[in-house]
């Protein structure tokens, strides 16, 4: 008999104009937002293949460990197809420094050549499905007692020896028969787009996530049909029953994502950045005045000169043409402000750790205001198994943490900043003196670097210009002063940056209590509509 009432159902919505514009809605919409993402996910892929080829090439071309700051891409993940969660809201590059821990990864959020076209309406596959898939489970179930009720099927149904449940049982049979085809079919024509796709390569744990994905819509699903089935055994008529429907999908699907961040923005306060860039400068000063009490103590080089060199941020320092003294100056600044910039950096993250704090509060909040929305708690669960999730991002800003802690000890067994290399390629063995220096690029005019500085001083009183005695030392060019005499540093042992994919298990432990609270209110939503359809006046 439940079989029997079940078919009856599905035949009668088989050729109802429902399921005819719910399927021409899916048939339209889904290979339309395929197209869209599959392009998106292609043009991410070719602006990371440029991105990464120039970072390896930055990487491979230093001639000084001071320039070694390697920079990580972090490649497009493609399943962002089916759900593109915070990805298109957060950085993918991160550049590692010596003097600050990773913060926030930076980068291009979005891809399109025309940036002002990013602010236009965008939706993603599993975006599709929670708004389609949940005004159908609506459409097919508000009038599930409340229709029946109205043309008399129903008591005539119940004036035999019927029992309610089965009756109950058969309707819910019936629309899960009706509703499961169309969401198969959208898997299914989302499985050809990417198979006919030649840039999307998946992997098997990718294809084992896609299962989850069905699995986990048809779940989300029977929560709207239990929604609908709840307010038609609730409803004592079609009229009003279709308008509570609505009410609570527009409730569900708009108000509640979007009341969550304003609840959560207007109950936790976060610091701005501009304050917490305030706190880092003053760790900066106080970092530049410690290094000038030391820089005091360090023995004056008796050259001031130099005929090439280079500088930046986070102690970058490329020298070459200058004397040995003043070689061993730097070294010996190296190897004092490189460790006290590292230190400074771990005062740094205090801050910064505090200000992500703050921001993971408020996230936390607004997911926990959000749960109350069944398509969040299902947009929720699947961005985690598309790694498009907050939780995938926190994993790879830490993975980029750990890789500096790696660079710097790396640094620290080599005793690089303790060494020339650091800031020259120059070998030690080849340093001049500031009395060799002027003797060879005078071409023997001066014999020393004393005998030079009392010529410039009479040079100078004479009205002699800066050029014209500056010339007096270009007579002959010493070799080591040409950055182009160098190779690059042999960095074949240098730590590489893996990053490392959460397996299955691990987002599926992750997401046990969403998928756990999912099944305990369908759970309830269908005991709710038993004990209701039990008492249900079909009068």
């Amino acid at each position: 008999m439940i079989f029997s009432i079940a078919k009856k159902d599905f035949l009668l919505n088989l050729v109802s104009s429902r399921f005819v514009i719910g399927f021409l809605l899916c048939l339209f919409l889904i290979p339309f937002t395929l197209m869209v993402n599959i392009d998106d996910y292609s043009e991410q892929l070719r602006v990371y293949t440029l991105d990464k080829a120039q970072t390896d090439k930055n990487f491979k071309e230093v001639k000084v460990y001071s320039k070694l700051r390697p920079e990580i891409v972090k490649p497009p993940e493609p399943l962002t197809i089916f759900s593109g969660g915070i990805s298109s809201n957060v950085g993918n590059r991160v550049k590692i420094w010596l003097g600050e821990k990773p913060l926030l990864a930076t980068g291009k959020t979005a891809i399109r050549d025309n940036p002002l076209l990013n602010s236009f309406f965008s939706i993603d596959f599993i975006g599709i499905i929670a708004i389609v898939m949940s005004l159908l489970a609506l459409i097919f179930t508000y009038d599930l007692c409340t229709g029946e009720k109205e043309e008399g099927t129903l008591k005539l149904q119940l004036s035999n020896s019927i029992s309610r449940y089965k009756i109950l049982l058969g309707k819910v049979i019936g629309v899960y028969l009706i509703l499961l085809p169309i969401i198969l079919f959208c898997y299914i024509l989302s499985i050809i787009f990417i198979l006919i796709s030649p840039n999307i390569q998946f992997s098997a744990g990718d294809w084992g996530r896609i299962c989850l994905l069905f699995l986990t819509s048809i779940l989300f699903l029977s929560i709207f049909i239990f929604i609908g089935l709840l307010i038609s055994t609730r409803s004592h008529s079609s009229r009003v029953s279709i308008i509570v429907c609505l009410f609570f999908w527009v409730f569900f699907i708009f108000i509640i994502p979007n009341l969550s961040v304003y609840m959560a923005e207007s109950f936790i306060k976060v610091q701005s950045r501009d304050n917490l860039q305030y706190a880092l400068d003053d760790l900066n000063r106080e970092y530049g005045e410690e290094w000038d009490e030391y820089e005091k103590t360090l023995k004056r080089p008796d050259w001031g000169r130099h005929w090439n060199h280079s500088w930046g941020r986070d102690g970058y320092q490329e020298l070459y043409g200058t004397s040995k003294s003043r070689y061993e100056y730097y070294r010996q600044s190296q190897e004092f402000k490189e460790p006290l910039r590292i230190d400074y950096a771990d005062k740094k993250w205090a801050f910064q750790k505090a200000y992500l704090d703050e921001l993971d509060k408020q996230k936390n909040l607004a997911e926990m205001i959000s749960l109350i929305s069944p398509s969040e708690l299902f947009r929720l669960v699947c961005s985690a198994f598309c790694r498009t999730d907050v939780n995938s991002h926190y994993r790879f800003m830490d993975r980029t943490r750990i890789y500096r802690e790696e660079l710097i000890n790396y640094f620290k067994d080599k005793k690089i900043f303790s060494s020339f290399s650091y800031f020259t390629p120059v070998p030690p063995e080849t340093f001049m003196t500031a009395d060799e220096i002027v003797r060879i690029r005078s071409g023997g005019e001066f014999k020393n670097n004393q005998e030079y500085r009392e010529w410039v001083r009479n040079e100078q009183a004479k009205g002699t210009s800066m050029r014209s005695i500056s010339a007096s030392l270009g007579k002959v060019d010493i070799p080591e002063t040409d950055p182009n005499a160098y190779s690059y540093l042999d960095l074949s042992d240098v730590p590489i940056f893996q990053l490392h994919f959460g397996d299955i298990l691990t987002d599926l432990k992750e997401c046990l209590f969403k998928i756990s609270a999912s099944i305990l209110i369908s759970i309830l939503l269908f005991y709710l509509s038993f004990i209701s359809f039990i008492k249900y006046d079909v009068r």
